[in-house]
């Protein structure tokens, strides 16, 4: 079927697969050039660039991809993603907890021009997204 889109002021993230058992599959497309603040969560990630050269945060220093490079993002592991210039577009896979619900909750919340950070936050909790605070957010 046709896939759930779902739209935030800086991305794009088509939902291709959600009802798969513990893995899911979405294509993000993203001008973020600062990206969420570097966390953790409950499940694993590989991220395939299909376009643009997204910088990845991970193991405390900044990756930049390119088109055709993947990055895996372990449960667990603190991390984080901004695309500096133009646009990126990723195919992600999750397995584990569903990223379907804790995208949505978010894009809702970004779209809230009421919505405060602490919204966020209490909302990436109920997920089992934590944030990452150690030295605050990654440097340039």
């Amino acid at each position: 079927g046709d896939a759930e889109v779902l739209r935030s002021p800086t991305d794009v993230i088509r939902l291709l697969l959600t009802d798969a058992g513990d893995v899911q599959v979405a294509e993000i497309t993203s001008t973020d050039r600062v990206g969420p603040p570097p966390h953790t969560q409950e499940w694993h990630e590989v991220q395939y660039v299909l376009a643009g050269e997204p910088e990845f945060w991970l193991d405390g220093e900044w990756h930049r991809l390119a088109p055709g490079d993947v990055e895996v993002l372990p449960a667990g592991v603190a991390h984080t993603v901004r695309v500096p210039e133009g646009e990126a577009r990723l195919l992600q896979v999750t397995m584990g907890a569903p990223f379907d619900a804790f995208i949505r909750d978010m894009v809702a919340l970004d779209n809230d021009p009421a919505a405060s950070g602490s919204a966020k936050g209490a909302a990436a909790t109920r997920h089992g997204v934590r944030g990452v605070r150690p030295g605050g957010r990654p440097g340039a």
